[in-house]
C-alpha cells in the first residue's frame, strides 16, 4: 500500500495523537493515577469483602447495600483529599512555569521549549485530576442530565491554592460527620461550576444533592446586603463604590456572587438539551418530552474497549464495527511502529474498509470526503459534558490510554447513518448556511463531522420537522452512544409527536 506524502504535524493534530503527561524534569504522575484509581473506586468492593459480602450482594441485600455505599463515599472523601492537595502543588507548579515561560520568551532562550512542555504537561495532569472528580460524579449520578444544569462554561474556579486548600479542609471535615453525606469541592471538578462545595447524600429512598456556598467575613456580609438591597443587581456605580469603599478585591468578590447567583436560577430552567427551540418553545412534542425528565436511556459501546485495547496490544492495529456506521480503532506502540506515522491511520482505515480497492493517487479526492478520526480519550479528557475516559475498566485499560501507550479512535459515517434512518421512514439533514445560524447564534458546537453544520434536521413521516442540536450526535464519542441508541431516541420523538397531534 502506498503511503500519501506526510506533512507537518499540526498543535491540533498533536492534541489528536497524544496528550503530554509526563517530563524528566517532573515526578512520575502514572503511579499517582494508578494508586488513585485501585484505592478511590474500589472502595465499595473492599467494604463488601471485609463484611462477608461479595460484588452483588449490595443489590439484592440492604445490609449489603449500605455496606457497598458507606465503602464508597469513605474513599471518595479519602482520595479528594489526596487530589486536593495534588492540584494545590500542581497550580502553584504551573503558576512557577508560567512566569519562567514569560521570561524566556523576552530573553528568547533555547530553553523555552523545554519549559513550554513542562508546562503542558502540568496543565494536562491538573486536567487528569479534575476528570477523576468528573468521574466520581458519573458514579455516583450516572449519565450526565444533572450536570446539565451545573456546568455553565469551559472551566470556572478559584486558581488559588490557599483558598482551594482551604475549601478541601473544611470538605474534608465535613466527610467526617456522616457516612451517608459526601462533600466535594466544585472547584476541583468540571461538572460543577455552582457554589463552593457540593453535598451528596443518600438514605433507603436515593440521593440527594445540595450546593452550599462558603462565605465568611465582614465583606461578603456587606456585599450580600447591599446586593440583596438592590434587589439582586449592582450597576457599575454600586461596584465602583464598593471598590472605593472596600478595595478592588471587594469588586472581584462582587461579580463573582452576582455571577453565583444567576446560576442558582439557571438550575432551576429545564432546558432539553437534544432539541433547538427556534419557535418550537410551545411544542407539544418538546413539551412532552421535556416532561418525560430526560432523554430515554442509550446502549454504549463501552464493553467493546477491553477487546479492541487487547487486539491492539497484541497486533498493533485493532478495528471494529458498530452498526454498520461507527467504526472504533485502538492502536498501540506497535501499530504506531506499523504505520511509520499515525496520520496514515485514516487511509489505513479507508482500504481495511474497502479492501477491494488498490491503492491509487485517484482514491485522494475520497479519502477528504471521509469522516474524522476522533481521539476518544483526548476528547473526553477536554469535553466536559462526557463520560470520563478515567472510568472506563478495566483500570489497565484506562491507565494505557490515559498515558498514550493505546490511541483509541471512533469514526462516525454520518451518510450511513442517514441511510438507517431513512430505512426507518426519518429523513435526516444536515443544518448548514442560513439554518445555522440558531446554533451559531446560542454558541453551539458544530458537528464533529462537519464543521459547517450545527445540528441535523429530522423530517417523519407526516412531513412534521425537528431541529437537533449537535450534542445528541457527538454523544457517540462523549458518552460513547452506539448509533442504534441515537436513532432509536430520534424514533421516541417520532412517537412523541404521533401521541400528542
Amino acid at each position: 500500500m502506498r503511503k500519501p506524502r506526510t506533512k507537518r504535524i499540526t498543535a491540533a493534530e498533536k492534541r489528536n495523537i497524544a496528550i503530554v503527561i509526563e517530563h524528566r524534569e517532573l515526578e512520575p504522575f502514572e503511579p499517582l493515577l494508578k494508586a488513585i484509581l485501585e484505592w478511590g473506586f474500589d472502595g465499595g468492593v473492599r467494604a463488601l469483602e471485609a463484611a462477608g459480602y461479595k460484588l452483588g450482594d449490595d443489590l439484592v441485600d440492604d445490609k449489603a447495600n449500605e455496606c457497598f455505599r458507606n465503602g464508597l463515599f469513605l474513599s471518595f472523601a479519602q482520595v479528594q483529599s489526596v487530589i486536593g492537595v495534588t492540584c494545590a502543588e500542581i497550580i502553584r507548579k504551573d503558576k512557577q512555569l508560567s512566569e519562567e515561560i514569560k521570561r524566556l520568551r523576552r530573553e528568547k532562550s533555547d530553553a523555552l521549549t523545554d519549559i513550554e512542555e513542562q508546562a503542558e504537561a502540568v496543565q494536562n495532569r491538573l486536567a487528569i485530576l479534575r476528570r477523576l472528580m468528573d468521574g466520581i460524579l458519573w458514579v455516583l449520578w450516572p449519565g450526565s442530565w444533572i450536570f446539565q444544569h451545573l456546568v455553565f462554561q469551559s472551566r470556572s474556579g478559584t486558581s488559588d491554592p490557599d483558598e482551594l486548600m482551604k475549601l478541601v479542609a473544611i470538605a474534608t471535615k465535613q466527610n467526617q460527620e456522616s457516612k451517608r453525606e459526601l462533600h466535594i469541592v466544585t472547584d476541583l471538578t468540571n461538572l460543577v461550576q455552582l457554589g463552593d462545595i457540593i453535598r451528596i447524600r443518600w438514605d433507603e429512598d436515593g440521593l440527594y444533592l445540595r450546593v452550599q456556598e462558603i462565605k465568611t467575613g465582614q465583606v461578603n456580609d456587606e456585599i450580600e446586603d447591599l446586593i440583596l438591597t438592590r434587589k439582586g443587581t449592582l450597576s457599575l456605580a454600586d461596584l465602583d463604590q464598593l471598590e472605593i469603599e472596600l478595595g478592588p478585591s471587594a469588586r472581584k468578590q462582587a461579580t463573582r456572587m452576582l455571577k453565583q447567583r444567576e446560576r442558582f436560577k439557571q438550575i432551576d430552567e429545564i432546558a432539553q438539551p437534544y432539541v433547538l427551540p427556534e419557535s418550537h418553545r410551545e411544542d407539544k412534542v418538546l413539551r412532552a418530552l421535556a416532561e418525560a425528565g430526560k432523554p430515554p436511556g442509550m446502549a454504549t459501546y463501552l464493553s467493546l474497549l477491553p477487546d479492541l485495547v487487547a487486539d491492539a496490544r497484541k497486533d498493533g492495529i485493532s478495528v471494529l464495527g458498530v452498526d454498520d456506521c461507527l467504526f472504533l480503532v485502538g492502536v498501540s506502540e506497535k501499530g504506531m511502529k506499523m504505520l511509520g506515522d499515525v496520520r496514515q491511520l485514516p487511509h489505513w482505515l479507508y482500504h481495511r474498509k474497502h479492501p477491494d480497492l488498490d491503492c491509487k493517487s485517484e482514491e485522494i479526492e475520497s479519502l477528504k470526503k471521509e469522516y474524522p478520526l476522533v481521539n476518544l480519550a483526548a476528547h473526553n479528557m477536554n469535553y466536559v459534558m462526557s463520560r470520563s475516559p478515567l472510568i472506563w475498566y478495566p483500570k489497565d485499560l484506562v491507565l494505557d490510554v490515559v498515558m498514550g501507550r493505546i490511541l483509541v479512535y471512533a469514526q462516525f459515517d454520518l451518510d450511513v447513518f442517514f441511510q438507517m434512518a431513512a430505512a426507518a421512514n426519518i429523513q435526516l439533514f444536515l443544518i448548514t448556511g442560513k439554518e445555522a445560524e440558531e446554533g451559531r447564534r446560542r454558541k453551539l458546537p458544530p458537528m464533529l463531522e462537519n464543521p459547517k453544520a450545527y445540528g441535523v434536521k429530522a423530517r417523519f413521516s407526516n412531513g412534521r420537522e425537528l431541529k437537533l442540536t449537535s450534542s445528541l450526535f457527538q454523544s457517540v464519542y462523549s458518552q460513547l452512544t452506539v448509533p442504534a441508541g441515537i436513532l432509536n431516541f430520534i424514533k421516541t420523538l417520532d412517537k412523541i409527536q404521533q401521541g400528542v397531534e
